[in-house]
């Protein structure tokens, strides 16, 4: 999201405007389904398995099995045990679907019940995704080694008394599935001292509808809705312009966020001025009334995760900020690697767990030095420790997740090529592969079948892949197009910025709030 201007101005190639940081919080604190994870807690195969894992956890990871927690998003079957929103507290570092979802994969009063197995206060307080003898009292939900070895589905200690995690042979309590006090395997889904940052944990009551396992493949975002088939794409809309600012002026629009919550959108509007541009946070009350939220925010691409909490990209700060939409302020959450300031972060998306993936250019450094000497893709766990995802791109820019959280694309503005990496059950990644050739690449969206938008800023239009890498089509915006995002009422609205301008585009199908 956002390059830094055209030629002749300070901080970036001609058209990079920046990426928009796609939708849909994902999650934070500890990986969907643990802290309670449906069928989590026991043996592989107790409480019945579908796919891998142990314990009944669709998708990967095992009831809370050391440095595990259970794949984000996965808890449970769809519609049952871990549906997001349940159990989980918001700021709390316990995990949506903590549990299982309300009257599933442990109902009330069983291998997740609220106050236990992660429910709301526990299973996950505030910086701890599972504190001491909460998910489960010694003996509860099973007996000592039933379910599950000692010290697993939450070791002692970390999301369920020793040896708890199931009843007798059922990876829960008898019939639900869902592991008393799992909580998140240690080290992982909300370790001691980790669970995401106060604030950011999990959402109560969000990421899903009650027992609905939350939206496709877990991850919240958007209108989607688990077991939905949908549509291909319609890409024969014209975009329509909602806005413009009065008088242009050199710069660009981005990082649109829709707030699900709120009814409204948040972009960007950076004015190319230099040395260190300067940002307005803008706010969309649809259908075209446009004010000014923060004059002096600083930032690039927009995120929200699992919990409503709004995230952004600042080159202003040179990092990662919390913002707290009522007040108008921000809050620095990480800003460094190995002791160095990042360079001028663009785009980030957040995972169900509060894994957060930025990527880090130089568009907007500035007469800055840059610290790291790299052009870098980071992840920042719940935890907030940094890691490197990738140094060698000429210049990275969009991010986004598939919608089972198992792909990441990052964009390549001057490589012009859209890149993946495959996502693993922890969050670190591997495996780097070309995706696509897109004349400069910016931002990106996803829509609920998981096909992939693309803005290429040279051409002025969105170009749409298939998760397979098959081109779909493509919609003519306008040119010096950034970034876009899935919005509105209905999901179905795609809100795209070009230049000093807002657009939108009527869709057939909704996407995730990225």
């Amino acid at each position: 999201m956002g390059s830094g201007g055209s030629p002749g101005t300070t901080g970036g190639a001609t058209g990079a405007a920046g990426s928009s940081g796609p939708g849909g919080a994902t999650g934070a604190g500890g990986a969907t389904g643990s802290g309670g994870k449906t069928a989590g807690g026991g043996a592989v195969g107790s409480g019945g398995t579908t796919g891998f894992g142990s314990g009944g956890a669709t998708g990967f990871g095992s009831g809370g099995a050391t440095g595990t927690g259970g794949r984000a998003g996965f808890g449970g079957g769809t519609g049952t045990g871990g549906g997001m929103g349940t159990g989980g507290v918001k700021g709390t570092g316990g995990v949506m679907g903590v549990g299982g979802a309300t009257g599933t994969g442990g109902g009330v009063g069983t291998g997740g019940v609220t106050g236990t197995g992660g429910a709301t206060g526990t299973g996950g307080v505030t910086g701890t995704g599972g504190m001491t003898g909460t998910g489960g009292a010694t003996g509860t939900g099973g007996a000592t080694g039933t379910g599950g070895a000692t010290g697993t589905g939450g070791g002692t200690g970390t999301g369920g008394a020793t040896g708890t995690g199931g009843a007798t042979g059922t990876g829960g309590a008898t019939g639900t599935g869902g592991a008393t006090g799992t909580g998140g395997a240690t080290g992982t889904g909300g370790a001691t001292g980790t669970g995401g940052a106060t604030g950011t944990g999990g959402l109560t009551g969000n990421g899903g509808s009650t027992g609905s396992g939350g939206n496709v493949a877990g991850r919240q975002g958007g209108a989607c809705q688990a077991g939905t088939s949908y549509p291909a794409p319609v890409l024969t809309a014209t975009a329509v312009q909602l806005h413009e600012l009065s008088g242009g002026g050199i710069g660009t629009f981005e990082g649109p966020v829709w707030l699900a919550g709120e009814g409204f959108l948040l972009f960007s509007d950076i004015t190319f001025t230099g040395p260190v541009n300067p940002s307005r946070m803008m706010k969309l009350a649809p259908p075209t009334t446009v004010t000014t939220l923060l004059a002096d925010a600083g930032v690039n691409g927009m995120a929200v995760d699992a919990s409503g909490v709004v995230y952004a990209c600042s080159h202003e700060v040179q990092g990662i900020v919390r913002v707290d939409v009522g007040a108008a302020t921000l809050t620095t959450v990480v800003d460094k690697v190995d002791g160095k300031k990042f360079n001028s972060p663009n785009d980030l998306v957040i995972r169900s767990d509060g894994t957060i993936y930025f990527t880090d250019p130089t568009y907007q450094l500035g007469d800055r030095p840059s610290e790291t000497g790299k052009k870098g893709i980071y992840r920042v766990s719940p935890a907030l420790a940094v890691s490197v995802v990738d140094d060698t791109f000429v210049q990275p820019n969009g991010i986004a997740l598939s919608p089972d959280e198992t792909v990441l694309y990052v964009a390549d503005y001057q490589g012009n090529a859209v890149r993946t990496f495959a996502v693993a059950a922890d969050g670190g990644t591997s495996g780097r592969a070309n995706f696509a050739s897109v004349q400069s690449p910016d931002g990106f969206a996803v829509d609920c079948a998981g096909n992939l938008y693309v803005s290429s800023g040279s051409a002025g239009a969105i170009e749409v892949y298939s998760p397979a890498g098959t081109k779909l089509g493509s919609i003519a915006v306008a040119s010096s197009l950034s970034n876009m995002a899935f919005g509105g009422t209905d999901g179905k609205t795609l809100y795209a910025t070009a230049g000093k301008a807002l657009y939108s585009i009527a869709m057939n199908l909704p996407g995730y709030y990225d």
